[in-house]
């Protein structure tokens, strides 16, 4: 039984990792900023009280994270896997579109938030036998694959989430903590549109079977969601 925690957990992705981690016996602290309102996450709770506990956790507020660790901390000696999946979109077609405040929002929760999460969830990583970080990225954040206009905040911020994550890599490698960067597919959730082509479910399913397949050798490594490794 692994002990997972994921952000965002309240809907899209994060829901449906919940949901199927749950659903194999993994015991999983769902995070969300606000947990009064996911009413599917609390009926998740409901339905497996053993496996799924609510957490309020907001990524840009290190405040929130700290309280969110004592809670956790109290419950469990140690986490296996920590999924970095919370993340915001805004639309810009061109840089006549580009808010910069709006901008900046972006990059405090797509950037700096996985990084306030790692840091201070740490020490539970480090009691973990088979400790894993998996950081929920986008080909959007590819330069090599990059020839579209538009979306700047959303493409910069996983770009920069990539770089910093594979430093990460390397600073956690003599810890035995893997750090894995995964694309999880054109998926149909509030932020991916409902043309989507790509379930939750079935991108959850894809995570998760590359998560189980990665070793300390592949730390660093940025996935799709069919576990081939994508150009930076």
């Amino acid at each position: 039984m692994r002990k997972v925690l994921i952000t965002g957990a309240n809907r899209g992705i994060g829901l449906a990792l919940t949901h199927q981690f749950a659903a194999q016996g993994d015991e999983v602290f769902a995070t969300c900023r606000h947990p009064e309102e996911a009413t599917d996450l609390k009926r998740l709770a409901h339905r497996y009280p053993d496996q799924v506990h609510v957490f309020r956790l907001d990524v840009t507020d290190e405040e929130s994270i700290d309280k969110a660790f004592q809670v956790i901390a109290r419950m469990t000696a140690h986490l296996d896997w920590l999924i970095n999946n919370a993340g915001v979109l805004v639309e810009e077609h061109s840089l006549q579109d580009v808010d910069f405040a709006a901008w900046e929002r972006v990059f405090q929760v797509n950037t700096f938030g996985p990084f306030r999460v790692v840091r201070r969830f740490l020490p539970l990583l480090r009691g973990s036998k088979q400790p894993l970080i998996c950081q929920i990225t986008s080909i959007m954040g590819s330069i090599g694959l990059t020839e579209g206009t538009g979306y700047y905040s959303y493409r910069g911020s996983k770009a920069a989430l990539n770089m910093m994550s594979k430093v990460l890599a390397a600073e956690l490698r003599p810890l035995g903590i893997p750090v894995v960067m995964v694309h999880p597919g054109w998926v149909r959730t509030r932020m991916g549109g409902p043309q989507a082509p790509v379930l939750p479910e079935t991108s959850a399913r894809n995570i998760i079977k590359v998560l189980r397949g990665v070793t300390l050798q592949d730390t660093g490594t940025f996935y799709g969601p069919d576990g081939k490794t994508l150009p930076w």
